[in-house]
C-alpha cells in the first residue's frame, strides 16, 4: 500500500467474502440454537418474544436435502476421459 492510497483500498474482495461468510455462518448457528432452545420468553436489545415451545423430541429441524437435490440436477458432473495406451 502506498502512502497516497486510502486505508480502505487494502481490503479486497476476498476479505469481504470471508467477513460476510463468517457473519452468515454465525447467524445460521444462532438460528439453530434459537430453534432448539426450550425458552418460552426471550428478550434481547429491547425486543421481547413469547412463544410456544415444541414438546421434547419434536424440535423443528432445517431440511437441506431439497437444496442438495436441486443443485445436483442443475450441474451434471463433467465427463472424465481415461488415458489410452
Amino acid at each position: 500500500m502506498s502512502a497516497e492510497e486510502p486505508w480502505y483500498k487494502e481490503f479486497n474482495s476476498e476479505f469481504w467474502i470471508l467477513i460476510s461468510g463468517s457473519i452468515l455462518g454465525f447467524m445460521g448457528l444462532m438460528l439453530q440454537a434459537i430453534l432448539k432452545s426450550r425458552c418460552k420468553e426471550c428478550s434481547c436489545l429491547g425486543f421481547k418474544c413469547i412463544r410456544d415451545v415444541a414438546p421434547p423430541g419434536q424440535e423443528p429441524t432445517i431440511d437441506l436435502s431439497v437444496l442438495e437435490r436441486g443443485r445436483a440436477g442443475s450441474n451434471p458432473p463433467a465427463p472424465v476421459d481415461s488415458p489410452t495406451k
